[in-house]
C-alpha cells in the first residue's frame, strides 16, 4: 500500500451521512476506505502513514471554468485588484514598474480594476493611464478580463482612435476597449516563448493545489490571438508529457470562428483525446460580455445605462457554429451571462440537436448569471449543464438589481432552483476574474452573501444551498462535466485526488484550511 490517511472525517460523496475514517490509496487509485482497524491492516514497510486528527477530507476540488494560464499570468503582472480609486490604480501601477525596473518601451500588463468599487464610479482612461507612464505600453484589464484601458502610447504607436469607434462585436473610446475591441490590443503585444507559458501554468498550478484544486477545466485560448493557439497547446503538451503537469486540465478551447475549430479538427482536435493530464474538452464560446461592464447580452435595457450589452455572434452565426461542432461529436460550452444570450445558446443548442443527435454530448452554458424562469426550465428539457461561479455574488449582490432591474434580478443565480430540477450544475471561479478558493465559493452560495457577510437582507435566500452541496457542486459536478467517471468520490477503484482541510468547514467553510493535497496518491501540498 502506498499511502493511508486514517483518523480523519473523510465525506466519500455517496450521501452526505456517508463519512469514514481511512482511506488507503495503491498505484495512484482509491485502493478501499472503511474504519481505522480495517484499512491499516494494510500497510506495509513502505506505506506512508498521515494521522488527519480528525481533520475533513473531500474529493479533490475539481473547478468547472477558469483559466489556468491566464491566473499565472496575473499572478506575475500588475495586481489592480485592491484598488479603490484610479489614483491607487496609477499608484499601484507607478510601483510596479518601479519595483520590476522595466525599461522605457516595454509592455506593462495588469489586471484586476473595477471602476464599481471607484469613488466615481468612472473607468480609467487613457489620460489617467498617462499619469503611470507615456514611455511604456500599458494594458490594465477589469476584473472582468471583457474590458481593458491603455495609454497614449498605445495608442498612438498602432493608430487608434480615440473617439468612440465601433467594430464587430466590440467597441473602443478614450483608450477603453471592450470585447472584441481588445483584439486590436492583444496582436500588437510582443507574444510569449514556450518557456514563457509554461511559467505561467507552473505558476498557476502551483496556487492552486494551495486551495485544494486538483483539476480544472480551462480555458487557455482566450489569452492570446488565435495564431498562437499551436503554441498553447504546445505548452501543455510537452508539461503532461514530462509528467510536469500535475494537475488535471480539461481544455475548454475558445476557437473564436468556425473556420479555426475547422482547422483544429484537420489538425487533430477531438474531444476526450488525452495526454497525461491534459486532455482535450469541449468547444469555448464567448457568447457575450460582463455584468459588471454592462456589455452581458440583455433581452431588455440595462437599469441604469442605454444599452442591452454585446452579442458576439447572430442567432444564425451561433447555430451554425454549434451544429458544425456537433456533426464533429465535440459539446459546446457558451459564455452567457445575459438573458439575451441565453436564449441565444438554447435555440441554437436545441437546433443542432435536432440536427445531429447525439444524447452522449454535455453541453453547457458558462456563467448562467441572468435568466428568467423559462429558461432554465429549458435548460432541464434539453439536459443542457450549467458551469457556475458562486464566488460572482461577493460583488454582483451590490450591482444586479442595478444593472438588469428587479424583475430580472428576482429570478437571476438561481442555484437551488436548478438543483431541484436536477440540472447538472459544476462549480468553479473564472479565475483570475475572482479567487479560485473553492471555500469562498461554497460561502457566497451558501449564505447568498458576499465574504464580509453582506447585505444583512440576504440575496434571494431561497436560493441559497446546503454546505454539502457545496461540496458536492465541486466534486461530483465536476467530474461529471469534464467527462471522467472515476473522480469526485472518495470510493474504491476512483482516482486518488483528495484534500485535506481543517477547522469546523461543515459548519462554516470560511473557518477551513488547507492543509494537505493529493493528487494520484501523490503529496502535492502541504501547509
Amino acid at each position: 500500500m502506498d499511502l493511508i490517511l486514517f483518523n480523519g472525517l473523510i465525506h466519500t460523496m455517496l450521501s452526505e451521512s456517508n463519512v469514514v475514517s481511512a482511506v488507503a490509496i495503491k498505484d495512484k487509485k482509491i485502493f478501499s476506505v472503511g474504519n481505522d482497524d480495517a484499512i491499516l491492516q494494510l500497510k506495509t514497510e513502505n506505506t506512508q502513514l498521515i494521522d488527519l486528527k480528525k481533520q475533513h477530507v473531500f474529493p479533490g476540488f475539481n473547478d468547472s471554468h477558469m483559466h489556468l494560464m491566464g491566473y499565472g499570468a496575473a499572478l506575475m503582472q500588475i495586481d489592480l485588484s485592491s484598488a479603490k480609486s484610479i489614483s491607487d490604480v496609477i499608484d499601484l501601477s507607478k510601483a510596479f514598474i518601479e519595483e520590476n525596473n522595466i525599461p522605457k518601451n516595454s509592455w506593462v500588463l495588469g489586471r484586476g480594476w473595477n471602476q464599481d468599487y471607484f469613488t466615481n464610479r468612472e473607468m480609467p482612461t487613457y489620460e489617467a493611464l498617462d499619469q503611470i507612464s507615456t514611455e511604456h505600453f500599458i494594458f490594465l484589464r477589469r476584473t472582468c478580463g471583457h474590458v481593458a484601458t491603455v495609454n497614449s502610447k498605445v495608442l498612438n504607436t498602432f493608430n487608434l482612435k480615440k473617439e468612440f469607434t465601433s467594430i464587430d462585436g466590440g467597441e473602443y473610446y478614450d483608450g477603453i476597449f471592450k470585447e472584441n475591441a481588445l483584439e486590436l490590443i492583444l496582436r500588437e503585444i510582443p507574444e510569449p516563448t514556450l518557456e514563457d507559458i509554461q511559467a505561467w501554468i507552473i505558476k498557476g498550478m502551483h496556487t492552486l493545489f494551495s486551495m485544494g484544486i486538483t483539476s480544472v477545466q480551462s480555458d487557455d485560448l482566450c489569452v492570446f490571438p488565435e495564431n498562437m493557439n499551436e503554441m498553447v497547446f504546445d505548452a501543455f503538451k510537452d508539461l503532461a508529457e514530462k509528467n510536469l503537469l500535475k494537475i488535471k486540465v480539461y481544455e475548454q478551447s475558445l476557437f473564436r470562428t468556425k473556420d479555426n475549430l475547422e482547422k483544429f479538427i484537420q489538425w487533430g482536435y477531438k474531444q476526450d483525446y488525452s495526454i497525461g493530464n491534459f486532455k482535450y474538452g469541449p468547444l469555448k464560446i464567448l457568447g457575450d460580455g460582463s455584468l459588471g461592464g454592462r456589455t452581458a447580452y440583455l433581452s431588455q435595457s440595462y437599469a441604469d445605462a442605454n444599452t442591452k450589452g454585446i452579442s458576439m455572434y447572430t442567432e444564425e452565426e451561433l447555430t451554425t457554429y454549434i451544429t458544425f461542432a456537433q456533426k464533429h461529436n465535440i459539446a459546446s460550452a457558451i459564455h452567457c451571462i445575459g438573458d439575451a444570450m441565453l436564449d441565444m445558446a438554447l435555440n441554437a443548442i436545441e437546433k443542432a440537436q435536432q440536427s445531429y443527435p447525439n444524447p452522449n454530448l454535455k453541453h453547457g452554458i458558462v456563467h448562467c448569471q441572468i435568466t428568467r424562469p423559462e429558461q432554465i426550465e429549458k435548460l432541464k428539457a434539453l439536459n443542457i449543464m450549467t458551469y457556475v461561479q458562486p464566488i460572482f455574488l461577493d460583488y454582483d449582490i451590490h450591482i444586479v438589481h442595478d444593472r438588469v432591474g428587479e424583475k430580472l434580478a428576482e429570478s437571476s443565480y438561481a442555484w437551488k432552483t436548478m438543483s431541484k430540477l436536477g440540472i447538472h450544475m459544476s462549480f468553479g471561479s473564472d479565475a483570475p476574474v475572482e479567487t479560485p478558493n473553492p471555500l469562498k465559493g461554497i460561502h457566497c452560495a451558501v449564505t447568498r452573501q458576499d465574504l464580509k457577510n453582506r447585505p444583512k437582507e440576504k440575496y434571494l435566500p431561497h436560493e441559497a444551498i446546503s454546505i454539502y452541496e457545496g461540496f458536492y457542486h465541486y466534486t461530483v459536478e465536476g467530474a461529471y462535466a469534464s467527462n471522467n467517471p472515476n473522480k469526485g468520490m472518495i470510493l474504491k477503484s476512483y482516482e486518488a485526488d483528495l484534500v485535506v482541510v481543517s477547522g469546523n468547514v461543515m459548519e462554516n467553510p470560511l473557518d477551513g484550511r488547507v492543509e494537505i493535497t493529493i493528487v494520484n496518491g501523490e503529496v502535492v501540498y502541504e501547509r
